[in-house]
């Protein structure tokens, strides 16, 4: 394999960094990022990397383990490296040690959402293909036929939300509501509070569907937000009992 190197790319490297092998894994990544390494391809062996960036096989070795934990490699049966494809758990592990760290609790994600998801209820209004929204349409019918049922609800009332998101077509957003899934499943199931709370939470969803429907993002957008102010006050009395 014959790679032609950025070499003021290269040269950018800060060999000062902590050790030559954080070094190397940081230019490893790089040539993934660039496609100069491709998922679909081999890994290149200990020793093309060692031809490539001028470092001995132990370096290598502790380089490639940095990635591995970092989930960008994967190891295979112990031996085969393989480069691993995006995925929102290296996103949800950093974002969830960083909330705890930082004091975030289940508010300040509801604010994330109000921003958030009243942007992609617009773009999904714009965007929903037929298959979008049935699945729209089966999670709808499943809150409404199991309202009372709190763990089929939560899971519909996420799996709705997924499809709206899913509609706007843009991975980006995909992978942050992924990212803290985690929370908003807890804030959901903090709010579930029965019978009269639920069915006003039922027709918000058909008001956001409906709105997504008819391709009207303005309504969308209004709908999506005011379902959250509403989910917000159901948080906040589940959380004063």
């Amino acid at each position: 394999m014959d790679i032609q190197w950025d070499s003021n790319k290269v040269n950018a490297v800060n060999l000062s960094s902590p050790s030559l092998a954080e070094a190397t894994a940081q230019r490893i990544l790089d040539a993934i990022m660039d496609s100069k390494i491709k998922q679909s391809d081999p890994f290149p062996s200990q020793y093309l990397l060692c031809e490539w960036f001028g470092v001995s096989r132990t370096v290598v070795r502790e380089a490639t383990q940095i990635l591995v934990s970092k989930g960008i490699l994967d190891v295979k049966h112990g031996k085969r490296i393989t480069i691993r494809p995006p995925s929102h758990e290296q996103i949800a592990e950093s974002l969830s040690l960083a909330f705890r760290r930082g004091g975030v609790n289940v508010f300040d994600v509801l604010e994330l959402r109000k921003v958030l998801e009243s942007e992609v209820a617009s773009l999904a209004a714009l965007s929903a293909d037929e298959q979008d929204l049935r699945v729209m349409k089966e999670c709808l019918t499943y809150m409404q036929q199991h309202y009372n049922e709190e763990a089929g609800y939560v899971d519909a009332d996420v799996e709705f939300h997924n499809a709206i998101f899913a509609a706007a077509k843009q991975p980006a957003f995909t992978l942050v509501l992924k990212s803290v899934s985690d929370y908003l499943h807890d804030s959901r199931k903090l709010s579930y509070r029965g019978e009269e709370t639920t069915k006003r939470a039922i027709r918000a969803h058909e008001q956001i569907y409906e709105a997504i429907q008819s391709r009207d993002p303005a309504a969308a957008k209004i709908a999506m937000r005011k379902h959250l102010e509403e989910t917000e006050e159901d948080l906040r009395e589940s959380m004063k009992g």
